[in-house]
C-alpha cells in the first residue's frame, strides 16, 4: 500500500485544494492496487512549489529495489499533477517488473538446488520426530547458497562485509525457524517445498 505525503500543500489556493486532493487520491488508487501484495508500505511524496512561471511538483516513490524521482512544471496545477502521475506509472511498472524478474530468478535457482526425493522424505521423517538439527543439516547446501545471496544483497546496499555477515546471520535464523515451523509438505510436494523456501526468504528479506 502507498504511504502518501503532501509537502507544501498549503501553497495551493484554498479554493483549488479539494480538486487537487481528489485528483491525487484518484491516481494513488492505481498504485495501491499495484502494490496490494507488496511486502511493505511504499512511501510516495509529492512536493509542491509555486513559482512566478507557475507550478513545479517533485515526486519521490521508494520501492524495495530503488527510489524513483520525478518532476513536472507548468501553469495549470491539475495538468502538472496528472502529468507527473503518468510519468510515475510507466517507470514504477518497469521497476516492479524488474523486481519480479529478480524474484522469479531466485525462486527458480533455489528450486533447482539438489534435494533428492530420498532426502526430501528424510526431511519429513526428521520433522515428524522433532529432529531440528538433522532437518537443518540436510538443507545446509540450500541454506549456504541463500546466505551468500542475502549477504551480497546487503553489501550491494552499502553495508560493509562485517555488517552484512552479521545481518545475514540474524536473518537466516529467522528464515530457518520459519521454514521448520511451517513445514507441512507431503511426499509428493518436493517442488512446492523448494518454492516455499524462496517465498519465505523473499518475504523476510524484503522486511529489512
Amino acid at each position: 500500500m502507498i504511504k502518501l505525503s503532501l509537502i507544501n500543500f498549503e501553497l495551493v489556493e484554498e479554493d483549488k485544494r479539494q480538486a487537487i486532493e481528489e485528483l491525487v487520491n484518484q491516481r494513488v488508487q492505481y498504485f495501491n492496487e499495484l502494490f496490494k501484495r507488496y511486502p511493505a508500505e511504499v512511501p510516495l511524496e509529492l512536493k509542491f512549489q509555486k513559482k512566478t512561471s507557475g507550478w513545479k511538483v517533485d515526486a519521490m516513490i521508494k520501492m524495495q529495489s530503488a527510489t524513483l524521482y520525478f518532476e513536472e512544471s507548468g501553469k495549470n496545477l491539475q495538468k502538472v499533477v496528472s502529468a507527473i502521475f503518468s510519468k510515475m506509472k510507466n517507470q514504477v511498472k518497469k521497476q516492479k517488473a524488474i523486481e519480479r524478474k529478480d524474484y522469479e530468478y531466485k525462486r527458480a535457482k533455489y528450486r533447482k538446488k539438489l534435494l533428492s526425493q530420498k532426502d526430501f522424505e528424510a526431511l519429513i521423517d526428521m520433522h515428524s520426530r522433532g529432529d531440528r538439527a538433522g532437518f537443518d543439516n540436510l538443507l545446509k547446501g540450500i541454506y549456504d547458497d541463500l546466505h551468500l545471496d542475502i549477504k551480497d544483497n546487503y553489501m550491494a546496499r552499502g553495508k560493509s562485509e562485517e555488517e552484512a555477515e552479521k545481518l545475514t546471520a540474524e536473518l537466516m535464523e529467522k528464515i530457518k525457524q520459519e521454514i521448520y515451523e511451517t513445514f507441512t509438505a507431503g511426499k509428493d510436494q518436493r517442488e512446492e517445498f523448494l518454492d516455499s523456501i524462496s517465498d519465505i526468504s523473499h518475504y523476510f528479506e524484503q522486511q529489512q
